[in-house]
């Protein structure tokens, strides 16, 4: 998926079918799902066909517009146990020390729990957009240094440090060090309110 997704190709022909499935299932037409999920029919057309890189808050919109989970559209369509899905690379930078991975996804009554592993190489950014209303996350810095910027707000924290926000504004993390950057994400996700 792109700079703010760049998942590997599986991982966007996973989202295809699975989304196509789903909508399938459901009785939705292109039209119907991508109102629900506040994109464009276009948009989804070409992720259903492989030929786009949906960021990862994209993915998630749509996962929500179908009553569905994110780990539920990004895991391979052929698994019949969904717990041997994870963990798995959803995020791929240009460079090679740039990554994200799920490692673990629990569902509650109206929520989900997702746990997530990243990387970034020295100098790399990644830029996230904002999700629904009432998501949190909580980032926790394993190796290197992080910035943190959010809309009005710039955090730097160094191994060993956390940070709680909401995630309903977009955010951007950079590793302005030398060395690749490593931190764990705590996310807590809400269903979307605009369907």
């Amino acid at each position: 998926m792109s700079k703010q997704a760049n998942g590997s190709l599986e991982v966007m022909q996973n989202v295809a079918d699975n989304l196509r499935q789903a909508r399938m299932q459901q009785g939705y037409s292109q039209e119907v799902l991508a109102t629900r999920a506040g994109i464009s029919r276009r948009m989804l057309v070409n992720i259903e066909a492989g030929e786009s890189n949906a960021s990862i808050a994209t993915v998630d919109k749509l996962a929500s517009a179908l009553g569905l989970r994110f780990v539920d559209v990004v895991r391979p369509p052929s698994l019949t146990d969904k717990a041997q899905a994870l963990p798995l690379r959803i995020w791929q930078g240009e460079h090679a020390d740039s990554h994200a991975s799920l490692l673990e996804s629990v569902a509650m009554p109206g929520m989900a729990l997702e746990l997530w592993r990243w990387q970034l190489a020295a100098g790399d950014s990644y830029h996230a957009e904002a999700d629904a209303p009432g998501c949190q996350e909580l980032l926790y810095v394993l190796e290197g240094s992080l910035q943190v910027q959010l809309l009005q707000q710039n955090h730097m924290l160094q191994a060993g440090q956390s940070l709680g926000f909401a995630l309903d504004q977009p955010c951007s993390y950079h590793n302005q060090g030398a060395e690749p950057c490593t931190f764990t994400k705590s996310v807590l996700m809400v269903p979307h309110q605009d369907q």
